[in-house]
C-alpha cells in the first residue's frame, strides 16, 4: 500500500481492521486508564511496587501487570483497590453517541503523507 493522507488515526483503524480489533483498541484504552491511574498514585506518592503490593494486598508482580496494562482486573478487584488507596469508583454506562469524540479523533496526524505500512503493522501486531 502506498502513502495515503489521513485526517487522524482513528480513521486509519476504522477502514483497515475489522470489529474485534476495534473492540480490542477500546478494551486497551480502558486498560491504560486503569494503568496510568494506578501508576500515577504510586509516583506521585513515591512508591515502589512492592509498597503498593504490600498496600493493596497483592504481590508485586501483579502490581506490575496492573500498571502495564496487562492485567484486566474484575469490577471487584477495581472496587477493593479503590478503598484500599482511598478512592471513590465510579462506573458510567451510557449509549454512546457517534458524534462523541473518541481517544483516536484526538490524535492527529501531523504528516499527512505517512506511510500507512507503518500503521498497518501496528496494526496486525496489536
Amino acid at each position: 500500500m502506498g502513502n495515503k493522507k489521513l485526517s487522524n488515526a482513528w480513521d486509519f483503524i476504522n477502514e483497515t481492521v475489522d470489529e474485534e480489533t476495534k473492540e480490542r483498541f477500546e478494551l486497551d484504552d480502558i486498560l491504560y486508564e486503569i494503568a496510568m491511574k494506578i501508576f500515577d498514585y504510586r509516583m506521585n506518592k513515591g512508591l515502589t511496587q512492592k509498597q503498593l503490593a504490600e498496600i493493596l494486598g497483592m504481590k508485586q508482580s501483579m502490581v506490575s501487570k496492573l500498571e502495564s496494562g496487562e492485567y484486566n482486573p474484575t469490577i471487584e478487584q477495581l472496587w477493593k483497590i479503590s478503598k484500599k488507596l482511598g478512592w471513590k469508583l465510579d462506573v458510567v454506562l451510557e449509549e454512546k453517541d457517534l458524534a462523541q469524540a473518541d481517544v483516536w479523533d484526538e490524535i492527529t496526524v501531523q504528516n499527512e503523507d505517512i506511510n500507512t505500512e507503518f500503521f498497518e503493522k501496528l496494526v496486525k501486531n496489536a
